[in-house]
């Protein structure tokens, strides 16, 4: 009980590490750029180089972590066979129609009595796209799901990990109050199916592709502004409300019954989650008559 307690309080610590480490190694680039030439570029490639070569620095350390604590390996949870098409695509179907919902009902409640100022809009070109659909996807989710997940699992259960992904995911983002519910749906909906599928690359790709729709211009054919909150007409609230419902049938029909196995077994005695290669084993061993 000493080791799951332990657990308890060194894992949000812990997971926070990586996204940590990543801002720091930013500061030191800029620091760098600074004394040797005498001033921080402004322009996109150099923004590009800096998120990239830190975010490379965060996704090592969350990777040792994992494999330290967990002993889980990253290569784990890369699972290209059988790889099912249908998870990316539904999971980026229900997070937008979700947070579209969620958007019109905090929107509609917060705007009457109060005043936000608008998130930055997506900006367009060719490193932005970069950055928001390669860099990302790929860095956020083995700092913010793989880590977090594996770091937190025979610690808590599930639902607490995937509302503490989430909560993690909106802090970071630094969004306004409509902003933040929305990405903590995201933020839990990717972790929950990681949980249950444990391949980072569904929520990769779903990330990417959430991103990715971003940069269409149609805001100003399906969304309207009140008090800096952004709520959408009635046509477009009710197509997604269609969406949200066929997720959920997918959901029910195909998604929990593929995928319903429980990673979180955790060694009662010890108190901690079993090591990758204990729990091959215990999946091969036939259950006892």
């Amino acid at each position: 009980m000493k080791a799951l307690a332990k657990r308890r309080v060194t894992a949000p610590l812990l997971g926070a590490v990586p996204f940590i480490i990543e801002n720091v190694f930013i500061v030191l680039i800029m620091l760098v750029f600074a004394i040797i030439f005498g001033s921080i570029p402004e322009n996109d490639q150099f923004q590009l180089f800096t998120h990239a070569a830190s975010g490379i620095v965060g996704c090592i350390c969350a990777c040792s972590l994992v494999k330290n604590v967990s002993s889980v390996r990253f290569k784990s949870a890369l699972k290209f066979q059988k790889f099912d098409i249908s998870v990316p695509i539904m999971l980026a179907l229900f997070t937008f129609a979700a947070g579209e919902i969620f958007d019109q009902l905090d929107g509609l409640l917060l705007s009457n009595f109060m005043t936000v100022e608008p998130n930055k809009s997506t900006e367009f070109g060719l490193y932005g796209v970069i950055m928001s659909v390669v860099c990302a996807p790929i860095f956020e989710e083995i700092m913010f799901r793989f880590c977090c997940c594996e770091l937190g699992r025979g610690a808590y259960k599930m639902p607490a990990i995937c509302i503490a992904s989430g909560l993690f995911f909106a802090a970071v983002h630094l969004y306004n109050i409509q902003g933040a519910v929305n990405v903590f749906i995201g933020g839990v909906c990717a972790a929950y199916v990681y949980c249950k599928t444990r391949n980072i690359l569904y929520t990769m790709l779903e990330h990417a592709i959430h991103n990715a729709v971003c940069f269409i211009p149609y805001d100003s054919l399906v969304y309207y502004e009140k008090n800096g909150f952004v709520l959408s007409r009635w046509w477009w609230l009710a197509l997604n409300a269609v969406i949200f419902a066929l997720c959920i049938v997918w959901y029910v029909k195909m998604f929990r019954k593929k995928y319903g196995e429980n990673y979180f077994e955790v060694d009662r005695e010890t108190g901690l989650p079993y090591s990758e290669e204990i729990s091959e084993q215990l999946t091969a061993q036939p259950a006892a008559v």
